[in-house]
């Protein structure tokens, strides 16, 4: 049955002993509703009721002319709560839809608020499922928020809408102004929705972080294992540690006592090394003000360089394409503070040279110091020649530099076409590089390090031999044939055992990978001389051991008693 009731009010649904109530009419406050009670006196059941502004609109449960059990409330704008009543109030489980936003919400209501446990789903289809306490989350509680193309979760306490407390969140793939990723994990202390306090941060790369955050960074006393490596454990100050490394030095050390005696050179960027002789190198980590940090596991790469010279012949394809070749193998000019760049050349730790294998400083003849060179000038005795006989002389000179010319192309052609066998019996021996190291408490060290022979066909030495031979010529001067063919051979001889003397760059980097905290430090390079070694100290290692040749002495005698006893038998 339907009734028109008093000021426009309508109310359809179920009447008490077929009586309207004659009490008089009352305004009423359910949630400050303007309206006035039609429900009959000790009414109650099922009935639809039109508020007097016409926003709300109920129906569901009555008892004693109040909302009480199950009904539905229903705004203008498209909002409405569907749950329990009690005694006129929004009060138990049900749900609420927020026309708004899009959002809608699950769960326990006390006095019409979000209050008790209950769920929240977003437009976004992000939601919220824990405690709540008066419209707000508050406790413990699930975030899952969504985004374009992954989610992150937040696991723990919440206080006033924000996080607070002790929670776990898993970051999504978006790169926050924190400088967190997807799949970076975080477990600790949360204060007004950001962390604050002890905690540890697991990145997605690997590295992990444990100590103490403040501002949503690291601040104060923590440790970062990092994913190269490298561990610090110190104090942090706005996510960067307080004091930290810059850059590297070199300290050097050739490990000859002869050249120790000597005064320090003034330019420290140059040191001398030796044929044959190990040297020693060490690495530190300083800062700005040249103080040693304690780095641990921080990777550094040892090489050295030789002078880069630019191709100097004619053919533009082979230059292409020998270009082309450096490009494959990765062998790019590498830019130093001296003025010029340089190619890699092969650096070992696993050479181990005799006394014998070092060279004197006489084993490099020069040739130009020859009396049998041409070109100290005329003796005594031609200089009462004539002029005529002069330019007969000058003349026949000529053929026959020129036919010492045809001879040596005819010697360089024989080298070249020299057989497979021969190449093999020639070939340097190739030794093994050495590996970078892990830095411990900021310091590094490689010890008796040496310069390998050349590899064949080395191109920085083709390039330079190339110069100094196109300088050569454009010089009027003639060589002893004989001389020059010694001095290659000496000189061949030497490179296969030694390094070509020489100016060679020493070069230490930063190859921690990634870099820590996105940096790398600043490289280092000294500038080394290779020389032959000294007499003294060729002198001071070649002295008599007496009881070492006794005892190889009696070990031959062992042996031929042993052979004849064996014999006999």
């Amino acid at each position: 049955m339907e009734l028109k009731l008093f000021r426009s009010n309508t109310y359809a649904g179920e009447k008490f002993r077929d009586k309207r109530n004659a009490r008089p009419l009352r305004q009423i406050s359910e949630r400050k509703e303007h309206s006035v009670n039609p429900f009959p006196k000790r009414g109650s059941g099922h009935g639809i009721y039109q508020y007097e502004n016409k926003y709300f609109r109920y129906e569901g449960q009555w008892r004693n002319g109040t909302k009480h059990g199950h009904g539905k409330l229903q705004m203008a704008d498209g909002s409405y709560y569907e749950g329990t009543f009690s005694n006129g109030e929004i009060d138990g489980k049900g749900m609420r839809f927020f026309s708004q936003t899009g959002s809608k919400y699950t769960g326990q209501f006390v006095k019409g608020e979000l209050h008790g446990r209950g769920t929240m789903v977003y437009t976004d289809g992000s939601m919220y499922e824990g405690e709540w306490y008066r419209n707000r989350k508050h406790g413990y509680g699930i975030m899952k928020t969504l985004g374009s193309n992954s989610s992150e979760v937040y696991e723990g306490s919440y206080d006033k809408n924000m996080k607070h407390g002790v929670g776990t969140m898993m970051y999504a793939k978006k790169i926050r102004s924190d400088g967190c990723r997807n799949g970076d994990r975080y477990e600790g202390m949360w204060v007004n929705d950001m962390r604050e306090g002890r905690g540890i941060l697991y990145s997605n790369d690997g590295s992990v972080y444990e100590g103490n955050f403040q501002g949503d960074s690291f601040s104060g006393r923590g440790v970062m294992h990092h994913i190269s490596g490298l561990i610090y454990d110190g104090l942090w100050v706005n996510g960067f540690p307080e004091i930290m490394a810059t850059k590297l030095k070199i300290s050097f050390d050739n490990n000859s006592e002869i050249d120790k005696k000597k005064k320090s050179p003034k330019d420290k960027t140059k040191v001398s090394i030796f044929q044959g002789i190990g040297f020693t190198v060490s690495v530190e980590c300083l800062n700005e003000s040249n103080r040693v940090i304690l780095d641990q596991g921080r990777e550094i790469r040892l090489t050295v360089g030789f002078r880069y010279y630019p191709p100097v012949s004619d053919n533009e394809k082979e230059d292409a394409l020998f270009d082309m070749i450096e490009d494959d193998v990765e062998e790019k000019p590498i830019e130093t503070p001296f003025g010029y760049s340089v190619v890699p050349y092969p650096i070992t730790d696993q050479i181990n040279f005799s006394v014998e294998d070092i060279p004197d400083d006489d084993e490099q003849d020069d040739p130009s110091k020859s009396p049998t060179d041409p070109s100290q000038g005329p003796t005594a005795e031609s200089g009462d020649e004539s002029s005529d006989e002069k330019q007969e002389n000058t003349e026949n000179d000529k053929e026959e530099n020129s036919e010492e010319k045809d001879e040596e192309d005819k010697a360089e052609g024989d080298e070249n076409d020299e057989s497979p066998d021969m190449e093999k019996e020639n070939t340097v021996p190739q030794f093994p590089p050495i590996t970078t190291l892990r830095t411990k408490d900021g310091l590094c060290k490689w010890d008796d390090l040496h310069l390998t022979p050349a590899p064949p066909k080395y191109r920085p030495f083709e390039r330079m031999e190339e110069q100094e031979r196109l300088k050569s010529q454009s010089k009027n001067r003639s060589r002893s044939k004989a001389i020059d063919k010694f001095r290659m051979k000496k000189q061949k001889a030497l490179e296969e055992k030694f390094a070509k003397l020489g100016e060679y760059v020493l070069i230490v980097e930063d190859v921690t990978n990634p870099p820590f905290m996105n940096r790398r430090l600043e490289p280092d390079f000294l500038l080394m001389k290779l020389k032959q070694p000294p007499k003294e100290f060729k002198r001071e290692s070649k002295k008599w051991d007496t009881s070492s040749h006794i005892k190889a002495s009696m070990r031959v005698k062992e042996d031929e008693m042993l052979s004849k006893k064996h014999l006999k038998d």
